[in-house]
């Protein structure tokens, strides 16, 4: 069995550097965790991001949260691609695996996109289950 990897958080300030020919092109690591974890957000069953802790928790109550940093970890590789691994609490009675396939597919789909670099591998880790919160009701149509 292989062991789990400990997470990598994204460092602050961290950038991915392209020269284009132009000039150079930078892309902080926060915009591409972001884009992560907008892209997996908005997957069918996806409920959020996993907590990073009582220190991610309580930044969240002073508005100084960001994207969780410890639930998704970008490392580029030496060929140039993006390794990405995202940490979700899915909704409780989805079908885990279906649901991680889709996150998959849209984290790589947006990124390369949006980025213009490869993604070779998307992991997914479901790190919870969790009941949606139960909306309120509709507003008429006037």
């Amino acid at each position: 069995m292989e062991e789990m990897q400990q997470l990598e958080p994204v460092e602050p300030g961290e950038s991915i550097h392209e020269d284009s020919g132009l000039g150079s092109i930078s892309i902080n690591n926060e915009v591409v965790a972001t884009i992560v974890a907008m892209a997996a957000r908005e997957v069918p069953g996806v409920v959020g991001l996993a907590s990073g802790g009582i220190k991610d928790d309580l930044a969240g109550l002073f508005g100084g949260r960001r994207e969780n940093p410890s639930a998704v970890s970008i490392r580029e590789l030496g060929d140039g691609s993006y390794h990405i691994t995202v940490k979700l609490i899915l909704t409780f009675g989805v079908q885990l695996a279906k649901v991680a396939q889709s996150v998959q597919a849209a984290v790589r789909d947006r990124v390369e996109n949006m980025t213009n670099k490869e993604v070779s591998r998307v992991d997914v880790i479901v790190d919870g289950v969790r009941r949606e919160a139960p909306r309120g009701p509709e507003e008429p149509v006037i």
